[in-house]
């Protein structure tokens, strides 16, 4: 019989899409670390990115080797053994896939808790990386046991059974969407709580609103879904295209946050605003100080940094009320100082020269 050829590039789409992720995400994910490391802040959602940007990988690569076993084209044109080595590829993507999703919520969860000191938002926070830790785990051992027995999974031919895999697909896209919504709008409760000028609410609104990147492919991938119900495995392959759109999305955008530390080291743009988020509305000598809202940024200051507080990173979130800045679940007392010209010796504890903000001077 002969082999009908004009499938042969149908799945060049997905085959593109994978190269593509392959040359760009590591250098997201290494700026990101480059970033973190700069300014010596490498936490636990960058060992989760980094776990999420492993698994992605594996997704890309088996998805290539797939594609050079005859994925993409009509089951009927592939040979016993070229069937065979694409369902085993086509399992071990899903299970992968699944350790990816969970990774990248990980990611953004752990990093809202470098964020937010508040016990309501941190509560919420612990609910959902349990939650999402317990599925993923679930949805893996679930992939794993998905016939009984296993090989069976690959060899179609033998004696055993199967679940409906594309039911429970449709309830993990459910769930995952869900999720990714209840992560979206953690943050934007917190920003729309703060009381701050429209401008920095809104770009903190734009820096947390990466993740609806995420949310819209998880959408797409579920309206997907349904060539899934195809027999014809193989060849309708337009849910695997959105689940590798999906998940290397989510590499690229939950290493976005901590890209502005080494921004603001090359561009001086990102310095800039930094230095005008730092300034906000305060005056020398106001009574109270203002309440600051930065993410991100390593730019020049008027206080003297101690060892241990943070440089420059979206660990800086601050929500700061009266002077007081919380962060990461410490407050750190925030008290500004116009120095006059008068002459203060170091060391020998004359601050006379030192004008407090909350004492009124005449001039």
């Amino acid at each position: 019989m002969a082999i009908d050829n004009s499938d042969i590039h149908h799945g060049d789409f997905e085959k593109i899409a994978c190269i593509v992720f392959i040359s760009v995400s590591p250098a997201f994910l290494i700026a990101r670390f480059a970033s973190r490391i700069l300014a010596k802040q490498v936490g636990n959602d960058d060992w989760a990115a980094l776990a999420a940007f492993i698994f992605t990988m594996a997704c890309n690569i088996q998805t290539l080797a797939a594609f050079s076993f005859g994925w993409g084209r009509h089951k009927n044109n592939l040979n016993s053994k070229q069937l065979r080595t694409c369902l085993i590829l086509h399992y071990g993507f899903q299970l992968t896939y699944k350790l990816a999703v969970g990774l990248n919520k990980a990611s953004i969860l752990l990093l809202y808790l470098r964020i937010m000191p508040q016990q309501f938002y941190r509560l919420s926070i612990y609910v959902l990386l349990t939650v999402v830790g317990l599925f993923a785990f679930a949805t893996v051992i679930a992939g794993i046991f998905q016939c009984i027995p296993v090989d069976k999974a690959w060899d179609k031919a033998k004696p055993g059974h199967c679940y409906n895999l594309v039911d429970a697909w449709y309830s993990n896209a459910v769930f995952s969407i869900t999720t990714d919504f209840l992560i979206l709008l953690l943050p934007m409760h917190m920003v729309y709580k703060l009381q701050r000028a429209k401008r920095e609410k809104f770009l903190l609104y734009a820096v947390f609103g990466f993740g609806f990147f995420i949310t819209f492919t998880s959408i797409m991938r579920f309206f997907a879904l349904k060539s899934a119900k195809n027999p014809d495995t193989t060849y309708d392959i337009t849910s695997g295209f959105w689940s590798v759109i999906e998940i290397n999305i989510g590499v690229i955008v939950i290493s976005l946050p901590p890209l502005r530390t080494l921004l603001s080291r090359q561009f001086s743009f990102f310095n800039r605003s930094r230095n005008r988020t730092d300034r906000g509305p305060y005056h020398a000598h106001s009574d109270e100080p203002s309440q600051l809202v930065t993410i991100g940024g390593s730019g020049p200051r008027s206080q003297t940094r101690k060892k241990g507080e943070p440089d420059g990173s979206e660990e800086e979130l601050v929500t700061g009320v009266n002077g007081v800045r919380v962060m990461d679940g410490s407050i750190l007392k925030k008290t500004e100082f116009v120095i006059s010209e008068g002459s203060v010796r170091e060391g020998d504890g004359d601050d006379q020269g030192v004008l407090k903000p909350w004492e009124n001077h005449a001039r």
